[in-house]
Formats: structure tokens, sequence, C-alpha cells
């Protein structure tokens, strides 16, 4: 029986959670049942990912979209497993099916409805989180209750985290961080503010980010916390993260946008920490809510001086600080564990597979 070809798709290979999940996907998938080719519009050098994929002798290529559907062709690929934020983004899709490959799959990381013709091809839509399908049924107006819609948590690889002794944390720092993109709306500026209550109980505070803009630190400077800010490249190296989730004591999130699922929290449960996080309003994304089950591992806040009050708690009480580090590990291990995560991404492959084989597709059913 031959292997699975599939192609894991993405616009660009760059920093974000998106592509780290491609690439986690790409070097986890069974190389024993999985041919995987990994294809995108273009590459960000800075980010390392088309070099770790090659690295991982994963066949990737950077490919035009005027000549995509003629380099998919080549490949003769069983299943297009498409990343993308849900909404139209015409091209891919239509390049994929025109290309003979039989079952398109997306990873719909927004939670966003596409109302154009090429949502009629894809075979599966799959979630990223319960909020987020949540969201889209509310859109779409119906249940998503057969095997046309899928949820799969993002995947952390919890056995990485683990080789870093975050066991032996000081909690008595009076360090908190965020990490993320360096984009506005990544932030949440009534919840920075929040920061500056923090800053005046602990003047020695310490505020570790990842992805500080000038609209950041500009309000941060005003703040009078020109000092507390310890800021750190962007980075995919899994040291430098390792580094930075080491060096804090408190993860300290607040996007305007709230999160779809929020890969940088699952991650810091990861590294033993607790959380402190906030509510959002629907429309807005609100899986941070259902990652931070809060007075276990971590804290939603309900308004900016509540988010102070919790971040002061945490520093003042390092054992509670601990503990709740340690819930949130163990729900991480439970549900965000990148090789179990994998497997069930394998299942819906094949599941898919075998539908199509039912429906009288030869090709899908060639290999199942």
């Amino acid at each position: 029986m031959r292997k699975i070809r599939v192609v894991e798709f993405t616009n660009s290979l760059g920093f974000g959670g998106t592509e780290k999940t491609l690439c986690t996907f790409s070097r986890l998938l069974n190389s024993e049942k999985f041919d995987v080719h990994v294809v995108a519009f273009e590459s960000d050098p800075a980010s390392g990912r088309e070099d770790d994929l090659r690295n991982h002798g994963i066949n990737t290529r950077i490919s035009s979209k005027k000549y995509l559907k003629t380099y998919l062709k080549s490949l003769n690929a069983d299943i297009f497993h498409i990343h993308r934020g849900g909404w139209a983004e015409t091209g891919p899709i239509t390049a994929a099916k025109d290309a003979g490959i039989p079952i398109i799959i997306e990873h719909n990381v927004f939670g966003r409805v596409d109302n154009s013709r090429e949502n009629d091809l894809i075979d599966c839509h799959i979630f990223i989180s319960y909020s987020c399908a949540a969201r889209y049924q509310m859109w779409v107006g119906h249940p998503l209750v057969n095997s046309t819609y899928e949820i799969l948590y993002y995947p952390v690889e919890i056995d990485s985290f683990d080789q870093y002794g975050f066991d032996g944390r000081d909690f008595s720092r009076k360090s908190v961080g965020r990490i993320g993109r360096a984009d506005n709306t990544k932030w949440e500026f009534r919840y920075l503010e929040a920061l500056g209550v923090v800053a005046k109980t602990f003047p020695d505070l310490e505020f570790h980010v990842i992805g500080l803009t000038p609209e950041v630190r500009e309000k941060l400077i005003h703040m009078g916390m020109e000092k507390n800010i310890v800021e750190h490249p962007m980075s995919t190296s899994e040291k430098e993260i390792m580094d930075f989730y080491s060096g804090i004591s408190v993860m300290t999130h607040f996007a305007d946008m709230g999160e779809t699922f929020g890969l940088v929290l699952a991650e810091a449960m990861a590294a033993k920490l607790p959380v402190v996080t906030h509510h959002t309003q629907s429309p807005k994304d609100s899986a941070q809510a259902e990652l931070v089950n809060s007075g276990y591992n971590g804290l939603v806040a309900m308004d900016p001086q509540m988010y102070a009050d919790a971040v002061n708690m945490l520093l003042s009480s390092p054992e509670n600080a601990r503990r709740v580090g340690q819930n949130g590990y163990e729900k991480a291990r439970a549900c965000y564990d990148a090789p179990v995560i994998t497997r069930g991404l394998e299942r819906i492959f094949i599941h898919q597979a075998y539908l199509k084989s039912a429906a009288g597709n030869s090709e899908a059913g060639a290999w199942i």
C-alpha cells in the first residue's frame, strides 16, 4: 500500500503560530504512512521555517500563484491541507482541485466564513478551538454536525519543554512576560495599563517582551515603566523561546482581538507558568478563556483592576503560582500534546479518504 501524499499549504512561512503548527504537523506526521510536501507563496528567511523543514528532510517549495496548479499536479497528491484564516483567498483551493487532488481540507484558523464558490470545494473544515467553531456556527446559521467539520487543538511539543527543567523555576522573581507578533492588535492597551499598577506594587518588576511595537513602547514609557522593559528579539529558536519562558514567573496575556486558540498560552502552560488573561466580548475571539480555566491554571480578568490584582496575587504568593503553573502543565499534557494531536489529524485524513472512496472516488481509495 503506497503512502498518502499530503500537501501542507500556507500563504507564507513566517513567525506566526499558523506557520509553527504547519511545521509541527509536517515533522510529526507518520513518515511510514504519509509523504509530506510543504508549499507556500513566500517565506521569511528570518523565521528559519523553510530551512527547518528542509533540514528535517521535508520537500518544501516556494511557488508563485501562477505556477501553483502545475506544481501541485506534478506531485500527484491525495490531500491538499490548507492553513488559512477562513475567509475567501481565491486561488490555492481552485488550483488544488484543478490539479486533480481529490481531498481538500481546511485548517480554519480564525473561524471566518468563506462565501465564495471555493468553499464548496472543501471536504472538511478543521477549527482550532470549540469557541472558534461555535462562532462559525453562529455566522453560518446551522449546526456543525457531520464529518465536514472537526475540532482539533493546535499541537504543543510538551516533551521539548520537559527538557528545560521548569520544575526548578524561582517563582519569587518579580518577572512577567508577553510573547506574540509585533502587531498592535495583539495588545489590549487598557490591560497594558494594569501592568503599571503592578509596577507600583513591585517597583523592581521585569516585563519581558517578544513583539514590542513602537506604540506599546511609548505607552510603557508614558506609564513610567521604561526601566521595567526587558525586550527580546523575535525568534523561532527553541532555546531562545525556552530561555524567555524560564525568565518569568507569570505569563501576562492581553490581545485586543482575543485568541482563536492562543499557542503561546498553551506553550506557557507547558512551561509550568500560571497565565493571566482577560475576557473578550463576542464577536471577538475568546479561546483564551477556553485554555485558561480561571482559578485552576490561571485567571481570566473581567476588567483591568481585576487583572492587576491577579498578577499581584501570583507574584506575592510563589507557592500558589507554582501550583497554578503545575495545573496548567497537566492540562497542556492532556489536551495539546503534539504527537497525540497529530494522530488526530491523521485520523481525519484517513476518514476523509474513506468517505471519498465510498462515494466512488478510486483515487482516494487507492491507499486505504
